[in-house]
């Protein structure tokens, strides 16, 4: 039931359900717009502190790109990002996947860049569990808890989900519980501390963390991956000036390729910079998202 309400909510919100409406929306649709001011809004992949700690410097590399005042806002979750974007309250996102998808199919976001993690513009979700848990295949998860990141999250949650149920293994059903952390390593923490058996989170977040529990590597191992997933990226809202978006485009493009830039987005999403991209790029997230539908019986 948790699971088919979650899926439901996420159905509603991508046909534009009034649950999510807001006062504004028109106002952010009006062509070309060259607002004085931009906003841009994060959700975190890392714990909140260690984004709000970083935000400001990446904001005033871009305001200097753009020649512009660019703030930043750091939000709990990714719908909150996408509605603030319908509703103009903010202009620039940085979404994982499956939310820029979750974006264009409600307010019409336009995906401009695609970023680039350890060289590649592809990653991987991966399933964690500790060593010494008995748990060698996926079948060994039945009965077990899972830590997801966020019901808006490919690596997070939309492609291990539907990696379980191509491989028989309903979440709703063969497992004890699962829960969201809210981030990636506080999914990978959950499973190092013992909270739950098993934790998902793009590939390896476990890196991330050894500084902080210095046996990680050791205790836990990679269970198994999903298929290649598309990096996160970044989208504006619509309504602005053509010239604007290539201009944000641009800014992103040109603060990764500074070492100051590159140090920021590392820390900010483990990211080293951005290419440009459009929503052919993440026709991989759609396909998966529809063959989540499948196993659903709304």
């Amino acid at each position: 039931m948790v699971r088919k309400l979650i899926i439901l909510s996420v159905a509603i919100f991508l046909i534009g359900g009034v649950v999510f409406a807001g006062g504004g929306r028109e106002e952010a649709q009006a062509d070309d717009q060259w607002p004085e001011s931009l906003v841009l809004g994060m959700v975190p992949s890392r714990e909140v502190s260690r984004m709000i700690e970083s935000i400001d410097p990446l904001t005033d590399l871009l305001s200097e790109e753009l020649g512009m005042p660019v703030s930043g806002t750091v939000l709990t979750s990714f719908t909150g990002v996408i509605e603030a974007m319908g509703t103009g309250r903010v202009d620039i996102g940085i979404f994982g996947p499956f939310a820029l998808v979750l974006g264009e199919e409600r307010h019409n976001l336009e995906i401009i860049l695609n970023s680039i993690r350890y060289g590649a513009d592809h990653y991987k979700a991966q399933f964690v569990v500790r060593e010494d848990s008995g748990i060698n295949t996926l079948d060994d998860l039945r009965g077990k808890t899972i830590a997801f990141v966020d019901p808006a999250s490919a690596s997070g949650y939309l492609f291990p989900y539907v990696h379980l149920l191509s491989n028989d293994i309903d979440p709703d059903t063969d497992l004890a519980d699962y829960i969201f952390a809210g981030a990636h390593d506080a999914a990978i923490i959950a499973v190092m501390t013992g909270e739950v058996d098993a934790g998902v989170s793009f590939d390896d977040a476990r890196l991330e963390l050894v500084g902080e529990y210095p046996t990680m590597m050791e205790e836990t191992k990679i269970l198994t991956y999903t298929e290649e997933i598309a990096n996160d990226g970044v989208a504006v809202r619509p309504g602005l000036h053509p010239d604007l978006v290539s201009a944000i485009q641009n800014a992103f493009v040109a603060v990764g390729d500074t070492p100051e830039g590159q140090e920021l987005l590392d820390t900010l999403y483990n990211v080293s910079g951005f290419v440009p991209a459009s929503s052919e790029r993440y026709d991989v997230v759609r396909r998966t998202y529809e063959e989540m539908q499948e196993f659903i019986d709304f």
